[in-house]
């Protein structure tokens, strides 16, 4: 399986998403998997990162998760 993302080719949704989640403090794999949620609908992230809870997709949209109860 490969995974088809380049940075490059997404750097403004990135920067974009930094800008938001300011606060967060989100590392560039978080902001990767936001983007992917946004290019992939029906797949879910997996993560013990709370704050995935919090990020949304396309702006408004509860990012779909697998996570340990409690996360």
């Amino acid at each position: 399986m490969t995974l088809d993302f380049d940075c490059n080719a997404h750097l403004p949704q990135l920067d974009a998403l930094a800008r938001r989640y300011a606060d967060r403090r989100p590392d560039l794999a978080d902001l990767c998997l936001i983007t992917m949620s946004e290019l992939h609908l029906k797949h879910c992230v997996v993560t013990v990162d709370g704050d995935f809870r919090l990020y949304r997709r396309n702006r408004r949209d509860a990012i779909p998760l697998i996570c340990p109860p409690g996360v």
